[in-house]
Parts: C-alpha cells; structure tokens; sequence
C-alpha cells in the first residue's frame, strides 16, 4: 500500500467561499471538548498515535481532548460511532488504513462506507511491516530464501502469525507463501502482543507485524527480522533489505493511520484541524515519540487522504480477491 503523496491539496472553490462564512469564522476559535476514537486496546499503536494527537492538539484547536478506546469487531465500533457522531469537529478518528480501505473486500457487509461515511482529515503516520523468526528457527536463517528452504524442509512448524484474520500482514503471509513456494501458514491472533509472546518463547516459528513491534528485541534476537515491506529500506532496519530487494516484489506495502471526522463534516472545521494536526507532526517531540513505535508522522491533506484511499482500495481488492481469501462473516 504505497502511501508517496504526489498531489497538493488545495481548497475548492466552494470551500475557499465557506472560508468566510460564520461557521468558518466559529472554526477559528478552540473548542471547548475534543474526543478521538480508537477502534483498538489502549497500548497499541493506534492508541499511541491518538494520545499525542490528543496531547498537542489541546489548548490550540480544543481546551480539552482525550483519547476513546471502542475496542472490538476489528475496529469497526469506532467507525459505527463516527458515523453516527455530530460533524461540528469536536470527534474524531484514529483508524489504520485497512478499515476504510479494503474492509469492503475482507467482509461480507459492512455497515458503513468507507467513502461515504468518514471524512477525511489527515494521515498521521506511516509505517511497514516486517517478518521476523524467533528461536524457534535456527539462527543461520537469514534471509527470505533461507526461511523459504526452512519452511519445506519443516512444513510442520511453518507458522507465521499475523495480529488477525484480514489484516494486512494476513495477506502479505499469504502473498509471501505463494511467492517463494513454501508452505508457511498463516495464523491469525488476537493482536499482537500475544503473538509476539508465543514468537519470542520459541512457540511460533515466525511473525508479520509491523516493524515497530520488533524494535524492543533488537538487541537480544529473539525476533530477528528477515525483511521490510517498505518501497526503500527502513530507518529502523536500515541492514535488513526489503522483500522487494530479496525476489518477492509482490510484498511492497506502506500502512498508515489516518485522521477521519463524521460525514458530512464542513470544509472549513476539516481544514482547520487538517492544519493543526500538521503542526503536531512537525515538532520534534512527536517524530521521536513515533520512532519509538517505529512510526513516521506523515501529515497530508485532506484531498490527499481520501485520493490515498481510493487509490489503495482500487489496488489492493483484487490482490485480496486473488489470494483466495473468503471474506468473514
């Protein structure tokens, strides 16, 4: 999923009218609460992104923000309540890319759309994702065609867990299997946090998440990362080259989390907050909050967003659809 912005936004005509009208001018002045939604656990990275979001976005856009964990349906409660929420700017959303762009392809129905019911605001972050072994495979293994060999000559203890069923790193294990021929199997779990637990007590033979999940355990090796899916290698593993660099040029994604507000949410409130979040992601404080994480911040326009979005949903449903994958329930 590359995320390169290529376009600047600009307003509308129509938006750079609204400008000078009373709501806009309302716009200008802080609002007294603001709540982000997060569709996933306090402690992940979604969460992380969201509370510095909501840390410096307080005084100068909203006196007071906090963060609003709606753990649960991988996601898609927090969408529900955006959905349904009032569009005056006082909520939001901090949700990766694969809710509102390749749901409509991983399930059945959806109760809501990706391009009707979300408005875009902003990207916050990027990131890639990585595979890594544990001590379950031998530490010779240091390469994808090392783990492919690996993988056939032990088909039993192939597992490659991924933080669950539909998730991107899903589908780039599967991608993965059919590109080097090995019989590695996904294993979807609950999150991260307990695969990364089974691959470093050597219970799993290896791992897709994203790479910012490893950084803990550079320095004692129980998860070695074999590859980056980024389009260049990560500053974070600058010596680990990229699955494109060992042969699966098929695994080159960039994942992100973007910044939404309800439907129908004015032109000039989006763009307002648009350019308060660019802000925040330019101090120096955030970029190093973020690395920890393995994160870059990665402000965009609003325009930007939403073409990102149709690009990536164009791109990767039929990728999905050619893996094979029967979309959930």
């Amino acid at each position: 999923m590359a995320t390169m912005i290529t376009r600047r936004g600009a307003l509308s005509a129509t938006g750079a009218a609204l400008a000078f009208s009373g709501t806009a001018a309302r716009a200008q002045d802080a609002l007294d609460n603001l709540k982000i939604l997060v569709g996933f656990p306090a402690g992940g990275t979604a969460d992380v992104t969201a509370r510095w979001l909501a840390d410096k976005l307080a005084p100068a856009y909203a006196k007071n923000a906090i963060v609003d964990n709606k753990p649960g349906a991988a996601g898609r409660i927090a969408i529900d309540l955006l959905k349904n929420a009032p569009p005056d700017g006082r909520t939001m959303l901090v949700t990766p890319a694969s809710t509102v762009t390749v749901y409509p392809y991983v399930y059945r129905q959806l109760s809501y759309d990706p391009t009707k019911d979300v408005t875009p605001v902003s990207l916050a972050a990027t990131f890639v994702h990585g595979i890594a072994v544990g001590p379950m495979v031998p530490a010779e293994v240091k390469t994808l065609a090392q783990f492919a060999d690996w993988a056939k000559a032990n088909p039993g203890k192939a597992n490659c867990g991924n933080p669950g069923e539909g998730s991107f790193p899903h589908f780039l294990t599967m991608m993965l299997a059919r590109a080097t021929g090995a019989p590695i199997q996904a294993v979807p779990y609950r999150g991260g946090a307990p695969a990364i637990a089974d691959l470093t007590a050597g219970q799993l033979a290896a791992l897709m998440l994203p790479e910012g999940s490893f950084l803990p355990f550079k320095s004692d090796g129980r998860a070695r990362v074999l590859a980056t899916s980024g389009p260049a290698r990560s500053p974070f593993y600058p010596d680990v080259p990229t699955f494109a660099e060992q042969g699966v040029k098929e695994v080159v994604v960039t994942e992100w989390f973007g910044l939404f507000m309800p439907p129908n949410a004015p032109a000039p409130i989006v763009t307002r907050a648009s350019e308060a979040v660019a802000k925040v992601l330019g101090t120096a404080e955030v970029k190093e909050a973020f690395a920890k994480s393995g994160m870059l911040p990665t402000p965009s326009t609003p325009a930007q967003l939403a073409a990102m979005m149709k690009t990536e949903a164009d791109t990767w449903g039929p990728r999905i659809q050619s893996t094979g994958f029967k979309p959930l329930e």
